[in-house]
């Protein structure tokens, strides 16, 4: 199958999605927002797992956009109420950055214009970016030592849609580079982040959502091969799936309390420790499926490697992580 048949199938198939499922969840809480977007995230990747996972990237930062916490009155959260009342419930949104494009190409930078700024560069990741309408990132502000959050229109001849990264089923995922040159993003698209720490926290807050999101999606997947092959379920899986309980339930209670200062630290530890002991439940199961299932076995492989990676979440615990001997913890 050709490059451009994959995508006209993954456009087709996310159009009857766009149709038949909850993809613009808004509740009264971020942890009641979180539930309906789960819910959807779960009913998706249980059959597709890959789908599933496109869909988690559009969900995780329409919520994050959502829900993060911004005085009403301010510029900021003036400017979120109105892309919201333009994203409404039909478009679809994309999240441009990530650990695995730092270092990999000249950061993307912003102009100040007279109505807006000017977008150069490229992001060599972003999911969804043939299916989506708007993508946001931050990125550094030429001259004044600042960044600027934008959502960006992703049509137009300023923008430019590379090759997909992944093969096989996992195309289905639809991740490729995006090149803007002298793309125009208008000044009520634009919300400059002050400070390092700021921007800090935001990277935090919405990399919490997907971790929330991309282990549900797991989770579900998992759940679905367990039964279809009526794999066994030793006591570390069960235990395992009991920790994943407690702690899910904490990252709600920090998700809605995100205006405390040490709550965002907090939830992106707690995310990172459950999309870890995620990506063990998904090498084990696998490792058990792989016999019956090459091809499910193969896509549930793809965490570890998903931000944040296995490997760094193990850095960031352990100082020689070589040496951990938890089962799952070493790279096969």
């Amino acid at each position: 199958m050709s490059p451009s048949t994959d995508v006209e199938d993954f456009r087709r198939g996310f159009a009857e999605l766009r149709a038949g499922l909850e993809l613009h969840p808004a509740r009264d809480s971020a942890s009641a927002t979180f539930e309906s977007a789960a819910e959807t995230a779960r009913a998706v990747a249980a059959d597709c797992l890959p789908l599933g996972i496109a869909v988690v990237m559009h969900l995780y930062p329409l919520c994050a956009l959502r829900c993060v916490p911004l005085p009403w009155w301010s510029p900021a959260g003036r400017r979120r109420s109105r892309l919201l009342q333009t994203i409404g419930r039909t478009l679809i949104l994309a999240n441009a950055g990530s650990e695995r494009a730092a270092g990999a190409h000249e950061p993307v930078m912003l102009t100040r214009t007279r109505d807006g700024v000017r977008v150069d560069g490229t992001y060599d990741y972003v999911s969804l970016a043939h299916v989506a309408d708007i993508v946001l990132f931050s990125a550094p502000l030429a001259g004044r030592g600042c960044a600027m959050f934008c959502a960006a229109d992703l049509r137009g001849e300023t923008v430019r849609i590379g090759e997909g990264k992944f093969s096989g089923s996992m195309r289905q995922s639809d991740t490729c580079s995006v090149t803007f040159d002298g793309h125009r993003v208008p000044t009520d698209r634009c919300i400059e982040v002050p400070t390092a720490s700021a921007l800090q926290c935001m990277a935090q807050y919405q990399r919490s959502w997907f971790q929330l999101l991309l282990g549900e999606a797991y989770l579900a997947r998992i759940e679905r091969l367990q039964r279809e092959w009526d794999l066994p379920r030793p006591l570390e899986h069960l235990a395992s799936l009991n920790e994943l309980v407690q702690l899910r339930e904490y990252s709600l209670r920090l998700l809605d309390d995100a205006a405390v200062p040490s709550a965002v630290d907090s939830l992106s530890r707690v995310t990172a420790a459950m999309k870890l002991r995620i990506s063990w439940l998904a090498r084990s199961t696998g490792n058990a499926v792989r016999c019956h299932d090459e091809t499910s076995a193969n896509e549930l492989d793809y965490i570890r490697r998903q931000p944040t990676s296995d490997e760094r979440i193990l850095r960031s615990i352990a100082p020689n992580p070589q040496g951990i001997t938890l089962t799952g913890a070493r790279s096969p």
